[in-house]
């Protein structure tokens, strides 16, 4: 199978408006058409918060969430604080997630869903929404040339391969990520509906309910894949179709001096031999084990955004500060 993660680039019309503000910044919900040429029902608008400084906009922060919803209110609360410090910061609604929930489905079940096909419609999607959230960035004056994407889970998954395509970002920063999709699809606890489905007697293609022969697919092609350019892995015939969609396979094209890997030492969420191949892949890049969990670290992102300031170097004092000022972010679905 052939993956396409390529969209024709436009003029992006888009609609916005301010949800709510702070002492120092302004919050807009911005909504547009997706270019990805096959939305599923209900994901057909990308949606975004961006939290614009009112002062100098010194640097730009896109992040991407992880799959669900839950984790979303803790990354929104990112945005004020990085803008106070003069960090204009997106948070993009991924495609089958949150707020663009396709009909009849549940957030971010599709991607990871054991069909092939449903799966590549979800990755093709959320990395072009995320490419041309560049873009809409970078139209309306946005996209700092001083920037960052910051990963969560999901995200950092989708960030992997958008790297290796966009050379538009100066750092790449991986939250408690991984790979292996065979690994995640039949030992994680969050695809325990897919495994359900398979022991009803769920027909699928390509071994995906072989655990065994996956394994060993992927065992003898990855060496393989890790020698190949991107246009290479997307149009490859010969290579597991899952290969296409796992950030393991396009680590080896990044850049590792953008790239920060932070790995949670108590993440029982993603499997352990998931989170350890992609960290081996990224080793030459700055990597940290953390002794935190999948979760227990959301709650504390201002940690988080002092580490992304630092990476966008801002040290001064102002700067950080900025990150205690109280701010309240409202829930937007709490109306």
């Amino acid at each position: 199978m052939i993956i396409d993660y390529s969209y024709t680039k436009r003029k992006i019309d888009n609609i916005s408006g301010h949800i709510f503000k702070g002492r120092n910044y302004r919050c807009n919900y911005v909504r547009y058409k997706s270019l990805y040429r096959n939305c599923s029902p209900g994901t057909e608008n990308v949606e975004l918060y961006f939290f614009e400084p009112k002062k100098e906009v010194r640097a730009s922060a896109l992040i991407l969430h992880g799959l669900g919803s839950k984790n979303i209110k803790y990354l929104l609360w990112l945005g004020p604080h990085l803008a106070s410090a003069g960090v204009s910061t997106s948070v993009l609604i991924l495609p089958g997630n949150y707020t663009r929930v396709e009909n009849n489905s549940i957030s971010g079940r599709s991607y990871l869903y054991p069909d092939i096909n449903t799966m590549y419609q979800f990755w093709e999607h959320g990395v072009i929404d995320t490419l041309s959230t560049i873009d809409l960035l970078e139209q309306l004056n946005s996209w700092n040339k001083n920037n960052i994407i910051a990963g969560y889970c999901l995200g950092g998954m989708i960030s992997t391969i958008v790297g290796a395509i966009d050379n538009r970002i100066n750092h790449l920063l991986f939250m408690t990520t991984g790979g292996h999709i065979p690994r995640i699809l039949h030992q994680s606890p969050a695809t325990v509906f897919a495994r359900k489905m398979f022991e009803k007697g769920y027909g699928t293609d390509y071994h995906l309910k072989d655990e065994k022969i996956l394994y060993d697919i992927y065992e003898e092609q990855f060496p393989e894949i890790k020698k190949m350019s991107f246009e290479d892995i997307v149009s490859s015939e010969y290579i597991h179709p899952l290969f296409k969609i796992d950030p393991i396979s396009y680590a080896h094209l990044l850049d590792m001096k953008k790239v920060t890997f932070i790995d949670a030492y108590f993440d029982s969420t993603l499997p352990v031999q998931s989170r350890k191949i992609l960290y081996n892949e990224m080793s030459e890049a700055n990597t940290k084990i953390l002794p935190i969990s999948h979760v227990n670290w959301l709650p504390f992102g201002y940690f988080l955004a002092k580490y992304i300031l630092h990476k966008l170097n801002f040290n001064s004092k102002e700067a950080k500060k900025a990150l205690l000022i109280k701010e309240i972010i409202r829930n937007p679905l709490e109306k």
